[in-house]
């Protein structure tokens, strides 16, 4: 049974624990060794690494369910975190993991249903990164199942490692399952963009991941995986197949 949180939004201290409880509003958190489990959020949940102070804060999402609801940011972002066996659904992506993040873990946990209105043109996933280190995912369901709207906004991919903002490196993709989405593009963009400020993504680990093909074989409208270079110092794509079998080979 859950019971109404009454604490802060902001988090400030340091081992604050949120154990049971139903929240209902955005958690900010600005503190180190913070866990909140067996609780539902009704909100966001940030830790803002872009901060200065972010190095010393830390978060653990354990057993939990988090519905970022109607807005245009992650459900959960945006580093130093552990999502440990989680619902997270809503916003524009389900988990973010920015640039500045020492750490970013995301296991046994589900990410989908992302939220978009009608009318505008926003880009949604399960899992995003602009650039980074030291991110793991790994035996998740990550799917952006949101259908494409009136004037074109959708998917992009369930797992989306961008380099808009720094080199995609150190990512382990370990084990997931990756969901069919015929109007998003590709099912995982794996780091590489020659086009992006920082093109050459190196050591990113897709190894024993499942791809579901869809309604059109694919996964995604053209394909399961653009972007990933078998080539990039490090790269490692290996046994990763589709659910129905068969080796599923990345694009160079």
């Amino acid at each position: 049974m859950l019971t109404a949180y009454a604490g802060p939004c902001s988090i400030t201290t340091a081992g604050t624990v949120i154990d049971s409880k139903l929240v209902s509003c955005d958690l900010d958190i600005r503190a180190g060794n913070v866990t909140i489990k067996n609780s539902k959020v009704n909100g966001l949940v940030t830790l803002d690494t872009d901060l200065a102070a972010s190095s010393g804060w830390s978060l653990t999402l354990v057993d939990s369910e988090v519905n970022g609801g109607p807005v245009q940011r992650a459900a959960v972002s945006d580093g130093n975190l552990l999502v440990l066996r989680s619902n997270v659904h809503g916003g524009e992506t389900a988990v973010h993991c920015g640039e500045k993040a020492l750490t970013c873990k995301v296991q046994d946990s589900y990410l989908h249903g992302q939220y978009m209105p009608q009318g505008v043109d926003w880009h949604l996933g399960g899992f995003q990164s602009n650039g980074g280190t030291n991110v793991q995912l790994i035996h998740n369901f990550v799917v952006c199942d949101h259908p494409v709207n009136d004037v074109g906004g959708g998917c992009t991919g369930d797992i989306n490692l961008i380099p808009d903002f720094a080199v995609v490196q150190n990512f382990t993709i370990e084990g997931n399952l990756l969901g069919a989405n015929v109007d998003g593009s590709y099912c995982t963009y794996g780091g590489e963009k020659a086009t992006a400020p920082y093109p050459h993504a190196n050591h990113v680990a897709y190894t024993n991941n499942v791809f579901q093909r869809g309604v059109n074989g694919k996964c995604g409208a053209y394909g399961p995986v653009t972007g990933f270079d078998v080539n990039g110092t490090g790269n490692v794509w290996t046994n990763n197949t589709w659910e129905d079998g068969g080796i599923v080979l990345p694009e160079n």
